[in-house]
């Protein structure tokens, strides 16, 4: 039987709420412009009225992206807390990565904050050119980050 309880259970159930996307977004998305507004509208706006062009289709972030940057964040965030749970309980960290780390928990934050950093920099660079791969991958990292976090906290049951 399986037990569905603690924060693995919690875990789980916070990437579902942060995956499914709830925000309501208006049809056309405007951002700032430097260069002016075209002749015929600028006689109807006020001169300190701020101006705004449309961003092209190709250029917006796909909405479930932000989410999964979310899920990946906090993923990290219990990757963290899970290892120094089973480091305290006497597991041995098996990543090499991480081995010299294991007695800083500053040093260990530092570096899941620059591969944290790293991989949603690489993705957002993957975005321009790919949307459906940069969705993909989020995926397939908030997975592997979800098993390695179920993994810390039942390897000390």
């Amino acid at each position: 039987m399986v037990r569905l309880a603690g924060l693995p259970c919690t875990a789980a159930a916070l990437v579902v709420l942060l995956g499914v996307p709830t925000s309501v977004r208006a049809q056309e998305f405007l951002a700032p412009s430097g260069d002016g507004v075209e002749a015929d509208r600028q006689a109807s706006t006020p001169a300190s009225a701020p101006t705004a062009t449309r961003v092209p289709p190709e250029e917006r972030r796909p909405a479930a992206l932000l989410p999964l940057y979310a899920a990946f964040v906090t993923l990290h965030v219990l990757d963290m807390h899970s290892t120094r749970y089973a480091l305290d309980r006497g597991a041995v960290e098996r990543n090499p990565a991480f081995k010299g780390l294991t007695g800083s928990t500053i040093g260990m934050a530092a570096m899941k904050a620059a591969g944290t950093a790293g991989v949603i920099f690489f993705n957002e660079k993957l975005r321009t050119n790919n949307k459906a791969a940069a969705i993909g991958m989020m995926i397939a990292t908030n997975s592997m980050m979800a098993w390695v976090v179920q993994h810390n906290y039942r390897s000390v049951r």
